[in-house]
């Protein structure tokens, strides 16, 4: 669960980091603000790219706490600037850095584990991880990198992949 939750959380955001880093070379080279950035939306009814930034740490934040046993710490969803954006992931990133591999070495599929939304609910570890938390991660960073991409920042799959640990099985 350890890799799932934590690693896997924060070699993405990591990767969200750099893209949102090329995003800010982007808007330099063309001498625009990047702040440009905040209030894009792929359709009306979506909610814009600093939203999909927030959500996605703090879906990142609230897993590995619910999972740990413990609480996240809030963050304001007052990011008014790119660099704000920028510190929150930063934030996270910190924040996940805290946990260690014995903080998920008791949780077990069918423990019960507090869920944010709907307010005062559960479900089973598994299920919140792996049915919830992990496809709702995915999808604001994905969101968010197709925001960027569509908007003419020059990104590709390695971007959001980040680097791979290839192997040789020889």
């Amino acid at each position: 669960m350890y890799f799932a939750v934590i690693q896997q959380f924060q070699k993405s955001l990591g990767n969200l980091d750099a893209i949102l880093g090329k995003a800010q070379a982007h808007a330099d080279s063309r001498k625009f603000n990047p702040d440009g950035y905040l209030p894009l939306r792929l359709a009306p009814d979506m909610l814009p790219f600093a939203v999909q930034v927030r959500i996605a740490c703090d879906t990142a934040k609230g897993a590995a706490a619910s999972l740990a046993g413990t609480e996240a710490p809030k963050h304001l969803d007052n990011d008014v600037t790119f660099a704000e954006l920028r510190a929150r992931i930063a934030k996270c990133l910190a924040y996940l850095a805290t946990f260690k591999e014995a903080d998920f070495a008791a949780v077990k599929a069918t423990d019960i584990v507090p869920i944010p939304y709907p307010a005062g609910k559960a479900m089973y570890a598994q299920e919140a991880l792996l049915s919830r938390a992990v496809p709702n991660f995915f999808f604001h960073v994905t969101t968010a990198y197709d925001l960027l991409r569509t908007n003419g920042v020059e990104l590709g799959k390695a971007d959001y992949l980040g680097e791979l640990q290839i192997l040789d099985p020889a």
